[in-house]
């Protein structure tokens, strides 16, 4: 009798941090779909895990694809894995809320964005899908999906706020924390649950 042994190992990549080139880049769209992505989506996933995430979009790991992943099971809202996503609907009410980002470590400051979304994507075996998502779940899609189109979030805020930690995100520029640790509350959350 014949055992096969297959081991799998958890391959977690360097997150580009700001001010990488990289990140201000426009993915391209994804046109392969199936197996050849999987080895990649998994390092997605295992990567976020390991830096305590609910998202990551595939350039922040310096791949410039349209592939984004979420994990927001905690919140019960979704895990998935969201190709070629494009917003189809986006409410004009807006949410407050503060937003960090893996790709500038340490830094969580508040950010409007719309209360409701609706997307069209793609899954793994390239059908098309659509999600429709509230709050946290709408902020992290519009989140990545601006990855992919290379913004960062602390491009998005607003002037005054922008001023006011300019001083933490020049230290995250030259490799440094910023002076007061602000992790945003889910991801605070996300680390005691997967502790």
């Amino acid at each position: 009798m014949t055992v096969l042994l297959y081991i799998t190992t958890m391959a977690v990549r360097k997150i580009l941090t700001i001010p990488d080139p990289r990140l201000y880049e426009i993915s391209e769209k994804v046109t392969e779909f199936g197996r050849p992505l999987r080895p990649l989506i998994r390092d997605m996933f295992d990567t976020m895990y390991a830096a305590d995430g609910v998202g990551l979009a595939a350039i922040q790991i310096g791949v410039k694809k349209r592939i984004l992943v979420l994990d927001l099971t905690h919140f019960g809202f979704v895990k998935g894995v969201f190709i070629n996503p494009e917003v189809v609907e986006q409410s004009k009410e807006m949410q407050e809320g503060d937003e960090g980002c893996l790709s500038v470590p340490g830094l969580s400051v508040p950010l409007k964005r719309p209360k409701y979304v609706k997307v069209k994507y793609q899954d793994l075996n390239g059908s098309e899908r659509i999600i429709e998502g509230e709050m946290l779940l709408a902020r992290a899609l519009l989140h990545e999906m601006d990855h992919l189109d290379g913004k960062v979030f602390v491009d998005l805020l607003e002037p005054a706020i922008k001023r006011e930690v300019a001083e933490d995100i020049e230290r995250i520029k030259q490799g440094l924390m910023p002076q007061k640790e602000r992790i945003p509350e889910y991801r605070k959350e996300v680390s005691k649950a997967r502790a």
